[in-house]
Parts: C-alpha cells; sequence; structure tokens
C-alpha cells in the first residue's frame, strides 16, 4: 500500500483539529499545542486508517509546542512503518537491497 506524505498529513491535522475542538475548556498559554491527549488521538487515527502500531517513542513526552512538529515527527514515523511493512510482506526474491 503507497500513501502519500501529503495524505498523511491531512490525517494528522484533521485529527489534532477534532481532539482540540472537543476540549471543554481553552488552554493555557504555557501548555503544549500538541499534548498527550492529542497524542494518544493521533496515534489511535493513525493506528486504525493505515494498520500500524505506533512505538511509545513516538510521542515525546509533554507534547509538541506546535502543530507543524508534531505533524513532521508523525508523518515521518507513519512512513517508516508503512515502509517496513511493504518491505516485510514482499516476497523474499524480490526484496530490494
Amino acid at each position: 500500500m503507497t500513501v502519500s506524505t501529503t495524505a498523511i498529513e491531512a490525517i494528522i491535522r484533521d485529527e489534532i483539529r477534532s481532539a482540540q475542538a472537543d476540549r471543554p475548556t481553552a488552554k493555557a498559554g504555557w501548555e503544549p499545542q500538541v499534548d498527550s491527549l492529542i497524542m494518544v488521538s493521533i496515534a489511535i487515527r493513525i493506528e486504525e486508517e493505515f494498520n500500524v502500531k505506533l512505538p511509545e517513542a513516538a510521542m515525546p513526552p509533554g507534547g509538541f509546542d506546535d502543530e507543524n512538529s508534531c505533524v513532521a515527527v508523525f508523518t515521518q514515523r507513519v512512513v517508516e512503518l508503512l515502509d517496513k511493512q511493504q518491505a516485510q510482506q514482499q516476497p523474499e526474491g524480490e526484496k530490494v537491497l
């Protein structure tokens, strides 16, 4: 399965907006823009959409200060996992070294 980074980024941004909209109160200025609750929502959505398991290391303690950093990190992890998954699914003689 080949998925564009643009599609991955769109899903992550959509989940960030959705999770932020579900917040009952406004966040204080010192809190990260993407906190642990939002990261968990993103991870669940990614795992459901792409059938991959994100390692906990993909979610740094304290969250992300801005949306773009979050999107970049999660997108990179998803691409790596999808590449690994695709390589494992190829027959032995077809693997690219």
